[in-house]
């Protein structure tokens, strides 16, 4: 029996996100592709973008358009990056994002660089006095 891929590639996902901004008037400050929970793919890959007022995600949908979704900057309390090394091979970064209603774990496709990047960008924004 042949395994099925993920129903929404990263860059389908990615561009529906810039498309979506784009028609609201918001220009991402930085993106990030992840899978949820501890496993690469496993979940299908999820598109975040973080733009100054808010954090937006899209997720595959076995039927129909992606799902589309953002939550406030107000209520992520923060985005921590841990990475895991993996011999012969880029290290596995997990992302755990606090948000007011508790925190959601993922494992990015991106590398550190990338993830360091969309982290600065977003604590660039929610940060309080």
């Amino acid at each position: 029996m042949r395994q099925a891929g993920p129903v929404l590639g990263s860059d389908t996902a990615s561009a529906f996100l810039i498309g979506r901004l784009a028609q609201e008037g918001r220009t991402p400050l930085a993106m990030l592709k992840a899978s949820p929970g501890r496993w690469r793919g496993v979940g299908g890959v999820h598109v975040f973008a973080v733009d100054p007022e808010r954090l937006w995600l899209v997720q595959p949908r076995l039927l129909g358009d992606p799902a589309i979704a953002w939550v406030p900057l107000a209520e992520v309390h923060d985005m921590r990056m841990h990475t895991r090394p993996r011999p012969g091979a880029a290290d596995v970064v997990r992302l755990d994002i606090e948000l007011a209603g508790g925190t959601l774990r993922y494992t990015a496709q991106d590398d550190a660089d990338t993830c360091g990047r969309f982290l600065d960008a977003l604590r660039g924004r929610t940060a309080r006095p």
